[in-house]
């Protein structure tokens, strides 16, 4: 459990900074005019970099520790974020995004994969934990932007952030030196992928969602006559919420029907954004923006537990990889399509993700007709 805290401490602080300057910059680009198109396709890169960096995992932890690979992240992520003061420009940001999908997720693949193989059966509400410390770092930096706003200050904050980064890392350095991941060699994908097919499908459209609305989330709430503070309010109220229940649905998922937890959520987001169409007052979004967020994260971690079930523990690094890979390819597209659809009619926003949640409703179900489902389930 003590490693647990070590690892849920260093995600919390790189979501922290990833969060608030993701944040910072798509209210700041809305602020400046730039349309949601551009928005979204810069923001996006977040996830090309992951996608990199899932293909490299292995040869680069072949070479270095987690420990060294953590530090150097950090001290890349400083230097390029210093070229923002130089020369704004969606060029800038998307060279610091894909910069800061890289070296988080190299990192994180890594403790990943070792939480699940070392908890296996209680992997469902081990990596709740740390993707709770994920969701706080992130509502803590909608919580800054809900106090300052979005200024000149906001990009300060960000280097503060960014250099807050090493005080885990030196913390739980004794654990992280002990963290070590099986390699698995690149000619078991098929295998691997064609058990897991359907989940990966599903994730697929997950990423779509999650970058989608993260990216231009602010966009539309702008664009409705909300001030940069209500976002960050909006964001921080909603996420804290889910903070609290989230290890619950941990905790469900490794006892009670997958099936039947992915389905309610889908219903439910369904449900949600039909009527957060119909309302704009101020409490309700926050309410239904709780619901999406809620959704979104347990849906993610039911494929990500599902992958476990699915696969033996030498076979889980290639999973969770392949899983990361299929999430930020939709990642990477998902922003750039969304904006260029809301560019046309900011009310598409909420219709586009009510879409989705019913593709990956009837992906799922699908596979659980075709096959009995997926194991685990």
């Amino acid at each position: 459990m003590r490693n647990i805290i070590n690892y849920s401490t260093i995600i919390f602080s790189f979501a922290l900074a990833a969060s608030f300057l993701s944040s910072t910059l798509a209210i700041d680009l809305k602020l400046k005019n730039y349309n949601e198109s551009l928005i979204g396709f810069s923001l996006s890169f977040f996830a090309l970099g992951v996608i990199v960096s899932s293909f490299l995992h292995n040869i680069i932890r072949e070479k270095y520790s987690l420990f060294f690979t953590l530090i150097c992240s950090i001290l890349i992520q400083l230097l390029f974020f210093l070229l923002l003061f130089f020369q704004f420009s969606i060029f800038t940001i998307v060279i610091i995004t894909f910069v800061m999908g890289f070296t988080n997720h190299i990192n994180f693949l890594t403790i990943e994969t070792y939480i699940s193989s070392e908890f296996k059966n209680k992997s469902g509400f081990y990596i709740s934990l740390f993707w709770s410390s994920a969701g706080f770092g992130a509502i803590l930096g909608s919580l800054i932007i809900a106090f300052n706003g979005v200024n000149y200050l906001s990009y300060v904050i960000a280097i503060l952030l960014i250099v807050f980064q090493f005080l885990p890392v030196f913390v739980s350095k004794s654990s992280i030196l002990l963290t070590k991941v099986e390699k698995v060699e690149f000619s078991l994908s098929y295998n691997v992928i064609n058990n897991i097919k359907f989940i990966l499908i599903c994730v697929f459209f997950l990423g779509i969602s999650d970058a989608g609305w993260s990216s231009l989330f602010p966009s539309f709430l702008i664009e409705k006559g909300f001030a940069d503070k209500d976002v960050g309010r909006i964001n921080f109220i909603s996420g804290m919420l889910v903070l609290l229940i989230f290890p619950l649905i941990g905790k469900l998922i490794d006892k009670i029907s997958k099936v039947l937890i992915l389905n309610i959520f889908c219903l439910i987001s369904i449900a949600g954004l039909i009527i957060f169409f119909f309302t704009e007052n101020y409490f309700s979004i926050i309410f239904f923006t709780f619901i999406f967020y809620l959704s979104v994260g347990s849906l993610f971690l039911i494929n990500f537990n599902l992958i476990n079930t699915n696969l033996k523990s030498h076979l889980i690094v290639f999973g969770v990889a392949s899983y990361s890979i299929c999430e930020n390819i939709g990642s990477f597209i998902g922003p750039t399509i969304i904006g260029a659809l809301i560019s046309f009619n900011i009310n598409y926003f909420l219709i586009i993700f009510g879409v989705i949640f019913f593709l990956i409703f009837t992906i799922f179900n699908f596979s659980t007709k075709l096959n009995g489902g997926p194991s685990g389930t």
